[in-house]
């Protein structure tokens, strides 16, 4: 099985996604209709990897626009995202191989990032470029560069809840 650990909010929403009523969860109808079109392409199945997966309201509306996923990642408040999604895939030993798409770069050094900018969200580039990297094809991720991944992983530091 292949499998893409999925953010949803710099992924499937962007910047420029309408949200005139400001809710917390809203999702890109046209990113969603590109990222479905990578899992078929790519005979991939999704993993929430998303803070949505852990409220309730989030799941309901991933859910409710239809963002196609088998399961979440752990909730493992005092972990970074990679070691939830490690957590995941040790669980899962028919996974042969995965792809992670998020806006951020959460300690996710060593695995496959696809990390596109929350300005843009899922561009047809990096769709293409998790698809040949899922089929195989090649080994190369597609990540912000140093100066921007530094900046991320300083401020998901002060960010995460110390509770």
């Amino acid at each position: 099985m292949k499998v893409v650990f999925l953010d949803i909010d710099g992924v499937l929403n962007c910047t420029e996604t309408p949200n005139r009523r400001r809710f917390p969860y809203i999702v890109d109808a046209k990113l969603l209709r590109r990222f479905k079109r990578l899992l078929k392409q790519s005979k991939a199945k999704a993993v929430l990897s998303s803070s949505w997966r852990v409220d309730p309201i989030g799941l309901l509306a991933a859910k409710h626009f239809g963002i196609p996923f088998i399961d979440v990642c752990p909730d493992m408040p005092s972990e970074r995202r990679c070691v939830e999604m490690r957590v995941w895939l040790l669980e899962h030993p028919e996974v042969v191989r995965y792809a992670v798409l998020d806006d951020e770069d959460d300690g996710l050094d060593d695995m496959p990032l696809f990390q596109p900018s929350r300005r843009t969200g899922l561009t047809p580039e990096i769709a293409k470029g998790v698809a040949r990297y899922l089929a195989g094809e090649t080994d190369e991720v597609m990540r912000a560069n140093a100066l921007v991944r530094i900046g991320q992983n300083v401020h998901s530091l002060f960010k995460r809840d110390k509770s």
